[in-house]
C-alpha cells in the first residue's frame, strides 16, 4: 500500500526498445480511441438517419473496442504490474463485462431532445498532433453546433491565438517538441490568453498528470476515449463559465466608464457619446447610464445658459460703467465751462 501511495504513476523500467509503460499505454490506446470515437459518431448518425440495419454491427465494433481498451488498461496498469504481474493474464476476461453497461443501445443512443442540436455560441480550438484525433473530435463538435479551429502543435497554437480568438481550448497532453504542459504554462502566463478555459485531453489517465494540469491552470481534464455525454457536459460548463466571466469583465468596464463620465462632468469635459454603448444595456447599469446621460446633458445645457447670462450681464455692466464714466466727466464744472465756451465759439463763427 505504501508503495502505491508514494508512486501512483511509477513506471517500470523501459524496455529494450526504450519505451516506458506510459508510452506503451498511450501508443496502444490512441488507435483504440479512434475506433471507439468514430464508432460512437457512426452510431449517432445511423440512429438519426434511421439506419437500423447498421446499428447492430457498429455497436459490436464499439463494444469490442471498449473491451480491448479495458484489457489494455488492466494489463498495463502500473500498480498491478509491480505487485502482481502474473495475475494480469487471467483478469481481463472476467472483468470485460464491466464495460458492457456503457455500450450504446437503443435507450442510450441520442434521441429526441439530445439529437435536436441547437446552434451553440463558442469557438473551440482543438489541439492535437495526431490528425485522426483532431478530425474525430472536431467532427463531433461541429455536429453539435460549435465553431471549430484546429492546431497540430504547441507553436501553432500560440501563433494562431495572436490572430484568432478562442472561447475554449481542448489541449492534448502528449505532443512532440512542445507538450501540453508547456503550452498551458505559456497560455496562463499571457494576460491576453489566461482567461481562456483549457480542457486537457490525453490517453494518459495517471492522477499525477491530472494534478499537474489542474495546478497549472487547466479548467478540466478528459481522458481518451471521450464519453460523449461527459464531453458535452464539460464543454458546456466551461463555455458557460467563460460567458459569465466575460459578462463580469464587461460589467466592470462599463461601471468604470460611468465613473469616468462623472469625473468628466465635474471637469467640464463630458461628451454625450461617452456612454452610448453602456446605455444599450438592459440591466440596472444601463438604466443608470441613461439617467446619468440625461442629467449630464441637462447640467451641460444649464451651464451653457448660465455662461450666456453671465456674458450678457457682463455686457450690461460694461455699458453701465461706460455711462458712469461719461457722466462723471460731463457733469463736472470744468466740462460745463468747456461746453459754454464751445457754444460761444460756434456763435461767433455764425456771426462772422
Amino acid at each position: 500500500m505504501n508503495d502505491e501511495k508514494e508512486s501512483p504513476s511509477v513506471q517500470p523500467e523501459a524496455s529494450e526498445s526504450g519505451w516506458s509503460l506510459a508510452n506503451i499505454r498511450h501508443t496502444l490506446r490512441t488507435p483504440l480511441n479512434h475506433i471507439i470515437g468514430y464508432s460512437e459518431m457512426l452510431l449517432e448518425e445511423a440512429d438519426e438517419r434511421g439506419l437500423e440495419t447498421s446499428l447492430d454491427d457498429i455497436r459490436k465494433i464499439h463494444a469490442a473496442g471498449k473491451r480491448l481498451l479495458a484489457c489494455i488498461s488492466e494489463l498495463l496498469e502500473p500498480a498491478m504490474i509491480e505487485t502482481a504481474p502474473t495475475v494480469q493474464r487471467s483478469k481481463p476476461a472476467a472483468n470485460a463485462g464491466l464495460f458492457v453497461e456503457s455500450e450504446p443501445n437503443s435507450s442510450q443512443s441520442p434521441t429526441g431532445a439530445e439529437t435536436d442540436f441547437q446552434s451553440k455560441s463558442g469557438r473551440i480550438l482543438v489541439v492535437d498532433d495526431n490528425e485522426s484525433n483532431r478530425d474525430m473530435l472536431s467532427r463531433r463538435l461541429i455536429h453539435e453546433g460549435y465553431a471549430v479551429c484546429m492546431a497540430a502543435s504547441g507553436q501553432e497554437v500560440l501563433a494562431l491565438l495572436k490572430n484568432e480568438a478562442a472561447d475554449l481550448i481542448l489541449l492534448d497532453v502528449m505532443m512532440p517538441e512542445m507538450d501540453g504542459y508547456d503550452v498551458l504554462k505559456e497560455l496562463k502566463a499571457d494576460s491576453l490568453w489566461r482567461d481562456i478555459p483549457v480542457i486537457m485531453v490525453s490517453a494518459l489517465d495517471e492522477i499525477e498528470s491530472v494534478v499537474r494540469c489542474i495546478e497549472r491552470g487547466a479548467e478540466d481534464y478528459l481522458p481518451k476515449p471521450f464519453d460523449p455525454v461527459l464531453l458535452r457536459a464539460r464543454i458546456g460548463a466551461c463555455l458557460e463559465k467563460k460567458r459569465l466571466r466575460d459578462q463580469e469583465v464587461l460589467y466592470l468596464k462599463d461601471v468604470g466608464r460611468v465613473t469616468d463620465a462623472a469625473t468628466a462632468v465635474e471637469d467640464g469635459t463630458f461628451a454625450a457619446e461617452r456612454l452610448s454603448d453602456v446605455m444599450l444595456r438592459t440591466d440596472e447599469l444601463g438604466r443608470l447610464a441613461r439617467v446619468f446621460q440625461r442629467m449630464a446633458v441637462e447640467v451641460q445645457a444649464r451651464e451653457q445658459r448660465l455662461k450666456q447670462q453671465i456674458q450678457e450681464l457682463r455686457i450690461e455692466i460694461d455699458e453701465v460703467k461706460k455711462a458712469q464714466q461719461v457722466a462723471e466727466i460731463t457733469e463736472t464744472d470744468y466740462f460745463y465751462q468747456l461746453k459754454q465756451r464751445a457754444k460761444e465759439l460756434r456763435g461767433r463763427g455764425k456771426i462772422s
